[in-house]
């Protein structure tokens, strides 16, 4: 790793312990709170600062990608290994660059919001701007040091992000995507190569998505080599002997991927937020004196917090019109029970099949 380079990681494990030094407490129970007098320079300085440093990072991985030069080579074999060598390590730098980009663009926007706010008396407002600015900040920077030690081909670091609503938000697309390719499995109609098509422009569709950027890293390696597998298949003649065979291969790695999704449910933070979201929709809509007529609003909120934890509760969530109070008591109390028992940790992250 260039002696440039490593002077960078550490200007980005220095701006993620600033961070973490940061910690902007608001009650929830009262409309008064008082303010340390440096916290909100000092959330504005990291901003600024983390504006900066993802902008050179940028810059550097950009140039980096134009660098690359081509050895002399010989054999044919030998060029076009190094072509191919050459191209995947433009795409590994772009990626990079491109992360950079976004978490700059993430951290502007909280950013320009609190220097505006600061000149008001709104103190509401300016706490607002800097926590949402902070989170940014910590998120930003801890996907982006993951992913510039995976490119230098360095371990990952003793880190740990969780922010309830991207976890949330991750959930529900994941659980869209496998909802999608199950359906599509259970159609025996749907010929391979229109499935698989319609599988790779879904992933398009998910790679495309603001959040994107900040899944984890094994999710999103896993999800590219899935692509391009997909698409290679797409693209080889139709009469090639065994395509067949391997779109049929390919087709039930992605169903085993998609099941794997369901995974993220492990995650402590989710299960500690459904265990207390079902304990509340049980106790309002079954241990009440007078049970609700129907599914209400407030009920419906609670089971979209849900969504991609329980298959049934899904269906409930999605049709809610179709459905009585009653249908929710058994998965409910069947999820209930199983947030409710103790389990041993298992590895987060997706296992790659491919």
């Amino acid at each position: 790793m260039r002696k440039d380079k490593t002077a960078y990681l550490e200007r980005v494990q220095a701006q993620i312990e600033k961070a973490e030094g940061i910690n902007i407490m608001v009650p929830d129970d009262t409309g008064f709170f008082s303010l340390d007098d440096d916290l909100i320079p000092r959330v504005r300085s990291l901003m600024e600062e983390t504006l900066e440093l993802t902008r050179e990072l940028g810059d550097l991985y950009d140039a980096e990608s134009l660098e690359a030069p081509l050895e002399e080579a010989g054999a044919e074999d030998d060029f076009l290994r190094e072509i191919g060598a050459a191209i995947s390590s433009e795409l590994a730098t772009r990626e990079v660059s491109n992360l950079a980009f976004v978490v700059r663009a993430q951290v502007m926007e909280p950013f320009e919001a609190l220097v505006a706010a600061m000149s008001s008396r709104y103190v509401w407002v300016v706490v607002s701007h800097a926590d949402t600015g902070l989170r940014r900040v910590s998120r930003g920077l801890l996907t982006l040091e993951t992913a510039i030690r995976e490119y230098e081909g360095l371990p990952p670091a003793e880190r740990r992000w969780s922010d309830l609503k991207d976890s949330l938000e991750t959930r529900r697309l994941y659980a869209q995507f496998r909802r999608a390719i199950l359906r599509s499995d259970q159609n025996p109609a749907e010929d391979q190569a229109s499935r698989l098509r319609a599988a790779v422009n879904r992933i398009a569709i998910l790679r495309d998505l603001k959040i994107y950027p900040f899944l984890r890293i094994d999710d999103r390696v896993s999800i590219r080599r899935l692509q391009k597998r997909i698409q290679a298949w797409l693209d080889r003649p139709s009469e090639e002997a065994l395509k067949e065979e391997e779109g049929r291969q390919l087709w039930s790695d992605l169903v085993s991927f998609a099941e794997l999704l369901g995974q993220i449910n492990n995650r402590e933070d989710l299960r500690e937020h459904d265990r207390k979201t079902v304990a509340r929709l049980h106790r309002v809509l079954f241990e009440a004196r007078q049970p609700p007529p129907r599914i209400l609003p407030s009920h419906l909120a609670d089971l979209e917090l849900l969504l991609g934890r329980d298959e049934d509760l899904d269906r409930i969530a999605l049709n809610p019109n179709q459905f009585a109070v009653e249908d929710l008591r058994q998965p409910l109390e069947r999820v209930q029970s199983q947030l409710n028992r103790s389990f041993a940790p298992i590895e987060e992250s997706l296992t790659s099949l491919l």
